[in-house]
């Protein structure tokens, strides 16, 4: 038997149903923020230009970044050097051809803007981001696949450079912050050198010292160290002398510009 429902009650319950608060408006989706610009030293740099600029600024983290993220940068550094030997050469290749294109001392101008370069990386009000940033982008890049476009470097080119673009209250701060994590920064303990690669015999050793000395007039008044590698037919070309993480810096700049590697190397 079919109930009937009385007409005051219907007309109750749609009373009732009006008086709900109606459901909340969906916000619309925020987009996302536009990547912030590169800095002008990065900007404007074809793929193979982006690939160097990456191994300069993880050369600089290996360089000075131990104290806040630990030894371990600095393998992994190498292990980035060895993982993309071939591509590291094609870039160096491509740009000093177009620094020789222009003519006049092309390696002097080349030089010039490598230990800019490497100063801009070296900024003391970004190192904290920066230093945490390479930690990170280092591995990724060393197991980034072959791109014909290097995708991978644009990307960790971006993360690297981030902090150098942050505004300048948030750098101030992250600076702060940084120095209050870690132990400030120091010389780099006596006895350490730099190296410049490891060589198939001590005379091919050597002929790279010569080729440095002929390209780098700043490496070439310095003294070499021949190291034997034990167990393994190799030797290690290196440079004493070196006092403190500004001048490391300095050193590696212009072995960059030369096209040679550059690592820190403990002391025995």
């Amino acid at each position: 038997m079919r109930r009937h429902i009385p007409l005051a009650a219907t007309l109750a319950l749609l009373a009732a149903c009006s008086t709900r608060a109606p459901a909340p408006a969906l916000e619309p989706a925020r987009p996302a923020p536009a990547p912030a610009p590169l800095s002008p030293i990065h900007q404007n740099l074809d793929p193979l230009e982006t690939v160097w600029h990456v191994r300069a600024g993880l050369n600089v983290a290996a360089l000075s970044c131990a104290q806040r993220v630990g030894p371990a940068l600095a393998s992994d550094y190498n292990e980035f050097l060895k993982a993309k030997k071939a591509l590291l050469t094609q870039s160096y290749d491509a740009l000093s051809a177009q620094y020789r294109a222009k003519g006049g001392n092309w390696q002097r101008a080349l030089d010039t803007d490598m230990t800019k370069l490497y100063n801009h990386f070296a900024s003391p009000t970004a190192q904290a981001g920066f230093c945490d940033a390479a930690a990170q982008v280092v591995k990724q890049a060393i197991a980034a696949t072959p791109d014909e476009r290097q995708a991978w470097a644009g990307e960790a080119l971006a993360r690297l450079d981030h902090p150098f673009t942050a505004p300048p209250q948030l750098a101030a701060r992250t600076a702060r912050m940084g120095v209050m994590a870690a132990p400030p920064a120091g010389t780099i303990p006596a006895g350490w050198r730099i190296q410049l690669g490891a060589f198939g015999s001590p005379a091919a050793a050597e002929r790279a010292w010569a080729d440095i000395k002929s390209r780098s007039p700043e490496l070439g008044g310095l003294s070499p160290h021949f190291e034997p590698v034990p167990g393994k037919p190799l030797t290690r070309l290196q440079v004493k002398g070196v006092e403190n993480q500004a001048d490391a810096i300095r050193l590696c700049a212009h072995a960059s510009a030369a096209g040679f590697d550059c690592l820190p190397v403990r002391p025995a």
